[in-house]
């Protein structure tokens, strides 16, 4: 798994510096928090699961704080003071929980179990942005540049999403046996997040939440668990952190062109903006699973994951979750970039370098969906977690 996170972190850091030359998005403080944002991330995925991997991912979420705050404006610097608030919470809760279970080696007695896993519900949400503890993402989206939001949700969100992952082949019954639990913020995610994203106007905040919409799918995959569940989990979060670079970078693209925040009353952005429109069109249909996107390749299998935990029930919510992401994006697409050009906007036009990062982006769900086997992850668990016990209170088993 983390063979190809690293690689796929290291992508990331190369497209939006290549993007952040060329498109500013903060001052000069940015790049110092967003180059160690990363490099956390990336030692965090190096050092496996255990107590050095979650304070590095910790740390990393400390100074992606720092990349909002570097916007320079009051927005920025309140949206900055409720991400931390968010982080310090997370972490403070998600601390607790791993030293209460032992980072999942050891399964307390009743009610310690019950505890642990109501912390860790919590720092999940606070982290992950999710319904009904999102006050954050939202705020980030609108008062930061693109690219911030794009490195908080592809590389920040997704380091905690991988250690979900490795918790469940660690300690299962912290899903299994508190399902309902993690389905009920699974669902309010997957619905109240995709409403959410319908009553936006202006698309940062839209993207942030259909990035929340779309953690609700993924939850629902680690829960169900298996192999359409485990599978759909990790081809989505890879289709997830690459669609989000892109669609963010797009619309980072069309900011720069008017010059201020891209909303639903703009028009016909293609015309001046023909590489970004492309961009966002082929970002939109791999983040909402079309075929032959990596999306798809996730999405499917979460469905087959999400009809097996909660049969017809669960798989009417996710039918109504994708129908609204679709008329989201299509909306968007429909209105922004493919309207027609009501009055034309003198702006600037997109560098090079910032559409060479955009195509590759949007391109490469597409090829990696017509390939995916070279991004499956090992059957075997990571060394780090085959190496640990699970204790209950008799004893180890």
């Amino acid at each position: 798994m983390d063979m190809v996170l690293i690689p796929l972190f290291l992508a990331i850091a190369l497209g939006v510096g290549l993007y952040a030359r060329v498109i500013p998005q903060g001052n000069g403080g940015w790049w110092r928090f967003a180059a160690a944002t990363v490099a956390l991330a990336v030692a965090a995925r190096l050092a496996g699961h255990g107590w050095a991997a979650t304070l590095l991912a910790s740390a990393a979420e400390f100074l992606a704080v720092g990349m909002v705050w570097s916007g320079g404006t009051a927005e920025a610097r309140a949206a900055a003071r409720q991400y931390l608030t968010a982080v310090a919470l997370a972490a403070l809760c998600g601390w607790t929980a791993l030293a209460v279970i032992q980072l999942g080696a050891v399964r307390p007695a009743a009610p310690w179990d019950r505890l642990a896993v109501a912390l860790l519900l919590v720092s999940v949400a606070l982290k992950l942005g999710l319904v009904p503890v999102y006050f954050w993402l939202p705020a980030v989206a609108r008062a930061s540049s693109a690219m911030t939001t794009a490195l908080i949700v592809a590389v920040v969100d997704v380091g905690a999403f991988c250690e979900l992952l490795a918790l469940r082949d660690v300690a299962p019954w912290i899903f299994v046996d508190f399902a309902p639990l993690w389905i009920g913020l699974a669902v309010l995610s997957l619905l109240g997040a995709a409403l959410l994203a319908l009553a936006q106007r202006e698309l940062k905040p839209m993207l942030a939440f259909s990035s929340i919409d779309d953690m609700g799918y993924l939850l629902l995959g680690l829960v169900a668990g298996g192999a359409d569940g485990m599978a759909g989990a990790w081809f989505g979060i890879l289709g997830h952190a690459m669609g989000k670079i892109v669609l963010f970078g797009a619309v980072g693209a069309a900011e720069w062109h008017l010059g201020r925040a891209v909303t639903l009353d703009d028009r016909g952005l293609s015309t001046p903006l023909p590489v970004a429109s492309a961009a966002f069109m082929l970002g939109a249909l791999g983040f909402i699973g079309i075929p032959p996107t990596l999306g798809f390749i996730g999405h499917w299998r979460l469905y087959l994951a999400g009809a097996e935990l909660g049969g017809p029930l669960l798989l009417a919510v996710l039918y109504a979750s994708s129908a609204m992401a679709l008329l989201c994006y299509v909306r968007a697409i429909h209105r922004v970039w493919l309207g027609p050009v009501e009055a034309p906007v003198a702006g600037r036009p997109l560098p090079r370098a910032a559409a060479l990062v955009l195509l590759a982006f949007a391109i490469a769900p597409v090829l990696f969906g017509l390939a995916p086997n070279g991004l499956r992850p090992a059957a075997e668990p990571h060394p780090h977690v085959a190496a640990l016990p699970t204790e209950t209170a008799g004893g180890v088993k």
